[in-house]
């Protein structure tokens, strides 16, 4: 029966998860360097007549707009982990696979976006 409540359950050994103390200054920095990069995609991806006239694209680019604009809100007060978190997971990169025809240009901007995002998920050496 220990075997399964080990398996199945936390057990009396192991702690309580410590929540982490954001270095709120760094933080707001990425949030920054975030909501500037998803305004050059978002600005990148206008500048396409192809996909500025495709409804799909629109939705796509009003995605990135809207989250350019939750990392600026969030970089105007004290953000948690849970909401860096929760933004972090709403990027999702332009293209999955190719890159369509004519948009080579675009890459570089989902780059340095995902590189951003990712910089919010990972821990800061002073946060631990």
């Amino acid at each position: 029966m220990a075997f399964w409540d080990k398996w199945f359950r936390r057990g009396d050994d192991e702690g309580e998860d410590v929540p982490i103390e954001l270095d709120v200054d760094a933080r707001r920095r990425q949030l920054h360097e975030l909501e500037q990069s998803l305004d050059a995609l978002v600005r990148g991806l206008r500048e396409h007549p192809r996909l500025s006239a495709n409804p799909g694209w629109q939705a796509r680019t009003a995605e990135y707009d809207r989250l350019a604009g939750q990392a600026m809100m969030l970089r105007q007060r004290v953000p948690t982990r849970e909401e860096l978190l929760d933004l972090a997971f709403e990027v999702r990169p332009v293209f999955n696979a190719e890159v369509p025809e004519g948009l080579d240009d675009l890459v570089p901007l989902q780059d340095a976006v995902l590189q951003r995002t990712q910089a919010l998920v990972d821990v800061l050496p002073g946060e631990r």
